[in-house]
């Protein structure tokens, strides 16, 4: 589920814009950050550029979420696939009372 959640977007979403997730995540009840930190729970991962001359190319946030678990923090990562199925199910939760 999104409510409650503190979420982050970080690549480019294919099925709406930045601004119409982040409007759905508020609208299901979770806070929305623009950048990862320690009151981050879930990181949702869009189609990230590739760059054929940088060893690594994860974007910096999901770098520092990764750090942030290393260090203890339960902060989950989902394909942006996850996170829509994960809306649906609480929509329908939410037409079904």
């Amino acid at each position: 589920m999104i409510r409650n959640e503190t979420v982050v977007f970080t690549g480019k979403l294919a099925s709406m814009t930045r601004k119409q997730a982040q409007n759905l995540v508020r609208s299901l009840g979770g806070q929305v950050q623009y950048s990862v930190s320690q009151k981050t729970t879930l990181l949702v991962i869009g189609r990230s550029n590739l760059d054929l001359f940088e060893p690594d190319s994860r974007s910096l946030k999901l770098k520092h979420a990764e750090e942030l678990q290393n260090r203890g923090l339960e902060l989950k990562k989902i394909i942006e696939d996850e996170f829509i199925r994960l809306a649906i199910i609480q929509l329908q939760s939410k037409i079904n009372r």
